[in-house]
C-alpha cells in the first residue's frame, strides 16, 4: 500500500535569491514569509548582515536590499531573531571585532536591533539603561521570545563559553531593559528552545466550569422573555446543553501567550524538562515546571539545535538526531491538554538529505523544514551547515494539529442570538424546508449573513422589476392620493418585489442547523454537532462557499473522530477537498 504518511509532506526546489550556505543564521516567519539574518559563510568564513525573505506560498528567495544610510547592525550569528508589529527584533550573537580582520578575533555582543519589515529600515539603536544591573551580558547561542509586548533573554553563553543563567526582559514599547532574573538551569541553543504563539487558545467548557464565565441565565429562549413565569419555547436548548468549542484569541492580560521552554541534554540517557514562563500584567512573570507531566507511549530522543513552534494546543519541536546506527531529522508534538508526545512521521520527504532548519507556516498548519536533498546530513551537521536550497512542507493539521477558529461573535451573543431564533424575534420571513415545515427567521439577518441568499434576492427583485415594468396599466383603477411622509426618503418596498419564503431543499433538521449557524456563526448546539448533521453542513459551506462554516465545521470534526465516525468523515471530506481531514 502507498504510505499514507507520504501524503502529508512534499518537498520542492526553491528558487529566485537562494542565500549561500550559512552557519548560525536566525529565521522568523511573519505571515506567509520567512526572513532569515545574518550567519556566517562557509566558503569565505566571513560573517554577514544580510537579510533574505522566503515566500512560503510561491517558494521563492529574495535578498531585501537595506538602506545605506541606515546603522545597519554589526555582521554577527548564534543571535536571537523575533517578530513583534512587523518589525524583527535582533538581539546578541557572535561577531568579528570591530576593525579586526582576523576572522577568529571575535567577541559577543549584547545590542538590541529592530528592522521595520513594512519600510525596509532599521531603527535606530536602543539606548542603554542607567542602572548596569539591568544591561544583559553579552551572549551567543541564547533563546528568546517574545509576549506581552516584552522580550524574554533566556540563558547563552559568553565569550569564554561560561553558561549565563539568566532571565532579561526588554519591554518593546519603551524600549528599556526593565528585568533580570537568576534562573537555575543551563539554557542555550545547542539542546533547548524557547517560543510562544500569537493567538491563546481558550477552552469555554473548562473556564466555565471553573466559574470563570459570567452566570448563565437558565433555558435559551428565555433570555428575552419579559414574563418571567413564562415557560420557554418549546424548541428552546438549554444552556448546559450547549457545546462551545475551543477558540484562537488575542491575548489578555488574563489569558497571555505562555513562553514554552523545552530541553533535552544528556543524549546517552535523554533527560527532558518543560518549564512554561507567564508574563503578568505588572510586569513580572512566573515559572512553573511541567516536567513530570509530560506522558506518552514513546518520547522525543535528544534532539540537537532543536527548534520549536506552538499551534493550537501543541507544542512542536524538532531537531537533528544522531546515534552511532542511525541518524534523521525528527519532529515531535506535545499536545497540552493531555500533556502526550506523539511523533510527525513525514513519510520519505525527509528520508535522506540534509535538514536542519524548520519553523512554523501557523496561517497554513505547516510545518516547514529547509535543507538540501543531496546533503549528507552527518557530515553538514559537524559544520553546523545551513541549506537553503530545498524546502519540506509538512501538513500538520492531517495529524490533528491545526489553530482552532477564533469567534465571529462572542458567547454571549451566541447564545442571544441562538434564542432570538427559537423565540421567533424579527423574524419577517421563512425557510420551507423539503419536507414542507416552515422555521421563521429575519430576512435582514440572511441577507448580512449568507452572501449567495443575498445575491439570489437581487436577482428575484431585477427580474420582479422587469415584469411588473412590462405589465400593461389598468385604466379602471384609480390612483390613490399621495399622503404626505415625516421623512420622504424612508420608502417601503413594494410588497410584490419582497418575497416572504424560500425554499431550501434539505431535510428539517439540517435546515434548523444551518439557521442556528446564522443566528450565532458559530456550532453550539447538539443538533449541530450530530454526526450527520455535521456532515450535511460541510457540503453546505462547500456549495454555498461558507469558508467560516466549513472551518468550525473541520475542527467539530477533528475532535469527534473516531473509528465509528471516520467513514462518514471520510467520505464528505472527500466530497468537499478537505484534504487534511481526509487524510488523517
Amino acid at each position: 500500500m502507498y504510505p499514507i504518511s507520504d501524503l502529508t509532506a512534499f518537498c520542492r526546489k526553491t528558487t529566485g535569491d537562494v542565500p549561500p550556505k550559512l552557519v548560525g543564521a536566525s529565521t522568523t516567519v511573519v505571515g506567509s514569509k520567512m526572513y532569515l539574518y545574518g550567519g556566517r559563510l562557509v566558503s569565505e568564513r566571513k560573517m554577514v548582515s544580510d537579510i533574505y525573505m522566503f515566500d512560503l506560498e510561491s517558494f521563492k528567495w529574495e535578498r531585501v536590499a537595506q538602506n545605506p544610510e541606515d546603522d545597519i547592525p554589526q555582521a554577527r550569528y548564534f543571535h536571537s531573531a523575533d517578530t513583534w508589529r512587523n518589525h524583527l527584533i535582533i538581539f546578541g550573537g557572535m561577531a568579528i571585532k570591530p576593525q579586526s580582520e582576523n576572522p577568529e578575533d571575535l567577541c559577543v555582543l549584547n545590542d538590541v536591533r529592530l528592522f521595520d519589515l513594512t519600510n525596509r529600515r532599521w531603527l535606530p539603536a536602543a539606548p542603554l539603561p542607567a542602572d548596569s544591573s539591568l544591561i544583559p551580558n553579552a551572549r551567543y547561542a541564547h533563546l528568546s521570545s517574545v509576549t506581552a509586548d516584552r522580550l524574554f533573554i533566556i540563558g547563552g553563553q559568553d565569550l569564554a563559553n561560561v553558561w549565563l543563567d539568566d532571565v532579561y526582559i526588554f519591554d518593546l514599547n519603551s524600549q528599556m531593559w526593565i528585568q533580570r532574573r537568576d534562573y537555575p538551569r543551563h539554557c542555550g541553543t545547542y539542546r533547548s528552545v524557547a517560543v510562544t504563539a500569537d493567538q491563546r487558545v481558550r477552552l469555554p467548557q473548562e473556564e466555565m466550569r471553573g466559574g470563570q464565565a459570567s452566570a448563565r441565565l437558565g433555558p435559551v429562549g428565555s433570555r428575552f422573555k419579559v414574563d418571567k413565569a413564562a415557560p420557554p419555547a418549546a424548541n428552546a436548548t438549554e444552556s448546559d446543553k450547549l457545546i462551545h468549542l475551543p477558540y484562537s484569541a488575542q491575548p489578555t492580560e488574563d489569558y497571555p501567550c505562555d513562553i514554552f521552554l523545552f530541553s533535552n541534554y544528556n543524549f546517552t540517557d535523554v533527560q527532558r524538562e518543560l518549564e512554561v514562563f507567564t508574563p503578568l500584567s505588572d510586569g513580572d512573570f512566573t515559572v512553573s515546571d511541567r516536567s513530570a507531566s509530560m506522558t506518552g507511549t514513546s518520547f522525543p530522543p535528544g534532539l540537537r539545535f532543536p527548534t520549536g513552534a506552538i499551534l493550537g494546543t501543541y507544542f512542536i519541536v524538532a531537531g537533528t538526531y544522531l546515534s552511532q546506527t542511525y541518524q534523521s531529522f525528527s519532529i515531535w508534538a506535545l499536545d497540552l491538554i493531555n500533556m502526550t508526545w506523539s511523533r510527525i512521521d513525514p513519510g520519505s520527504a525527509l528520508a535522506s538529505g540534509s535538514w536542519f532548519r524548520s519553523c512554523l507556516w501557523a496561517s497554513a498548519n505547516k510545518f516547514v523544514v529547509f535543507g538540501n536533498r543531496n546533503g549528507n546530513l552527518v557530515e553538514d551537521y559537524n559544520r553546523r551547515l545551513l541549506s537553503w536550497d530545498h524546502v519540506t512542507c509538512i501538513d500538520l493539521e492531517a495529524f490533528g494539529i491545526y489553530q482552532p477558529p477564533p469567534l465571529v461573535l462572542d458567547i454571549p451573543m451566541q447564545e442571544l442570538g441562538l434564542a432570538a431564533l427559537e423565540e421567533g424575534l424579527m423574524a419577517d420571513f421563512e425557510i420551507i424546508c423539503d419536507d414542507g415545515r416552515r422555521i421563521k427567521c429575519s430576512r435582514k439577518l440572511l441577507e448580512d449573513r449568507w452572501p449567495w441568499f443575498k445575491e439570489q434576492r437581487r436577482i428575484f427583485i431585477q427580474a420582479a422589476t422587469r415584469a411588473l415594468e412590462a405589465m400593461p396599466a389598468v385604466s379602471s383603477h384609480t390612483p390613490l392620493p399621495e399622503v404626505a411622509s415625516a421623512n420622504r426618503q424612508e420608502q417601503r418596498p413594494d410588497p410584490r418585489l419582497t418575497p416572504r419564503a424560500f425554499n431550501l431543499s434539505e431535510p428539517y433538521p439540517i435546515t434548523l442547523a444551518l439557521l442556528q449557524y446564522f443566528y450565532s456563526m458559530a456550532l453550539i448546539t447538539p443538533l449541530q454537532h450530530a454526526p450527520a448533521v455535521l456532515s450535511q453542513l460541510l457540503l453546505l459551506a462547500s456549495t454555498y462557499q461558507l469558508t467560516h462554516l466549513q472551518s468550525l465545521v473541520k475542527h467539530a470534526m477533528h475532535r469527534a473522530l473516531s473509528y465509528a465516525t471516520s467513514v462518514g468523515i471520510y467520505g464528505v471530506s472527500t466530497l468537499c477537498s478537505c484534504r487534511s481531514l481526509q487524510i488523517r
